[in-house]
């Protein structure tokens, strides 16, 4: 079995109460397993990467049932995981001021008549503008905190969260993402978060029972429709004399479309006017063109106040963007800053398909589906955390940072992977080689075992045969 490296030990522990001791041990063999694998990591092959030599005892009574039991039977739920997961990236990493949480939905490819869940849903990767693709799979709503390191312009997507979205189901991946989000505000009550999302999630289903923490201890930030219906949020006088309600919105404001072409160049006078910001977004700084306006989106959000940002890049690089604030005092750099963290969580999908490979498991019945992958994006937070705090320190990051490339990033999960298996190896290595004369004895020490049960099965032999 292989070596778990002192670095990564007390970080593996902080998750040995929601297992029991047998259970953790299999929790920790099947980490080392997936890391060590090399091939396609299905299960069978992860199990066997556990072991150092790649060997496995089959002649027992039950086999592997142990490691399969881990997923198909085991007490451990996906529920106490997202909790010690959330509680250990918030505690563990510093966070300053609001923290960023970003939603999104991401389709796993599977296919068989057996698999539990199994629908079509539209593949992101495979669709343009124009055709839209679907494939066969699970699609997954995932929730992730953005952890931001300044000093190296990096934004990491932290998954803390998952939730299996059915096909047909009527909640949605919008009310699959409320449920999540509210999960979180109830575990940390004195925590104020910024969540961000796409055009998918800017919707009626998501805000449903978030009404009260909306403006107080959250706030969102999403794309909305070019041609949503907007009012002026300020009301016009109401005659006493006239019957019936008051109203409660004001007369309807231009589409954000016609907003946009009827804005003017900077410095010009008009009714709706782009301004200059200078964003760092996208690892480089931008000048961008940003026109914005406070609305009421009734089908959304009711009458509550919101603030619609049209984000224009004059170099025509990227297509005009329509965002929806709901905190009405930020500004427009940072809400524009904000937004591009939403990346993160995209580069983290690709990540875990990627160095991962978590499509790779072949698996069909309900509690391995629902368990498989939560367990593996919970060891890309693991991993992820502990390179961040640990792992950049190590001896072998020092040695693969020499001889990267120019496409090389040291801060991809492929990079970590890289050092946490090098170092693992090298654990091993160090732990079983010796010198030569410790070699000589060891083979002295298994000579006399082998003689001493030779003679007991010739002295056995004797006594049977007077």
């Amino acid at each position: 079995m292989w070596q778990m490296i002192q670095s990564l030990q007390p970080f593996v522990e902080r998750f040995s109460g929601i297992f029991t001791a047998p259970t953790f041990r299999t929790h920790c063999l099947l980490l080392l397993g997936w890391l060590m694998c090399l091939g396609p990591r299905t299960l069978m092959r992860v199990f066997l990467s556990g072991r150092s030599d790649g060997l496995h005892d089959f002649s027992g009574r039950h086999g592997l049932d142990k490691e399969y039991n881990f997923f198909e039977r085991s007490a451990w739920t996906t529920a106490e995981l997202f909790k010690h997961l959330a509680t250990f990236v918030l505690t563990t990493l510093s966070f300053l001021g609001r923290i960023c949480i970003v939603v999104d939905d991401s389709l796993f490819h599977k296919r068989g008549i057996h698999v539990w869940r199994l629908g079509w849903f539209r593949d992101a990767v495979a669709s343009t503008k124009n055709r839209v693709a679907t494939a066969s799979g699970h699609n997954w709503v995932v929730l992730a905190i953005v952890f931001e390191m300044p000093l190296f312009d990096r934004v990491f997507a932290l998954p803390v969260m998952a939730r299996l979205h059915s096909p047909g189901e009527t909640l949605g991946c919008a009310g699959l993402a409320r449920e999540m989000v509210q999960e979180l505000l109830k575990l940390f009550p004195q925590k104020l978060f910024l969540l961000l999302g796409d055009g998918g999630y800017t919707n009626s289903c998501l805000f449903e029972g978030l009404e009260n923490d909306l403006g107080k201890r959250l706030d969102y930030i999403g794309r909305m429709r070019a041609d949503a219906t907007l009012y002026d949020p300020d009301v016009p006088e109401q005659p006493a004399s006239k019957p019936g309600p008051k109203p409660r919105k004001g007369p309807e404001l231009p589409k954000p479309k016609e907003v946009a072409n009827r804005a003017v160049p900077p410095g010009q006078k008009g009714e709706y006017q782009w301004q200059e910001t200078l964003v760092s977004a996208y690892g480089q700084r931008r000048l961008l063109w940003v026109c914005t306006f406070i609305a009421l989106w009734p089908t959304v959000l009711g009458y509550r106040s919101i603030r619609v940002v049209i984000v224009r890049d004059p170099e025509k690089v990227m297509d005009d963007c329509y965002l929806m604030v709901t905190d009405l005092k930020m500004g427009l750099s940072a809400i524009v800053r904000a937004y591009s963290f939403r990346w993160a969580i995209e580069v983290m999908f690709k990540a875990c398909k990627q160095a991962l490979d978590i499509e790779a498991p072949q698996h069909f019945c309900s509690e391995s589906v629902e368990k498989v992958g939560p367990w593996v994006w919970a060891l890309q937070t693991l991993i992820t955390v502990w390179y961040l705090l640990a792992g950049q320190h190590e001896p072998e990051a020092e040695e693969l940072r020499q001889h990267m490339g120019e496409w090389d990033s040291e801060w991809s999960l492929k990079n970590m992977l890289r050092v946490l298996r090098r170092a693992t190896l090298n654990a091993a290595i160090n732990a079983n080689s010796g010198s030569e004369a410790e070699l000589i004895r060891k083979k002295i020490k298994e000579k006399k075992k082998e003689r001493k049960k030779n003679k007991k099965k010739e002295v056995s032999k004797d006594r049977k045969n007077n």
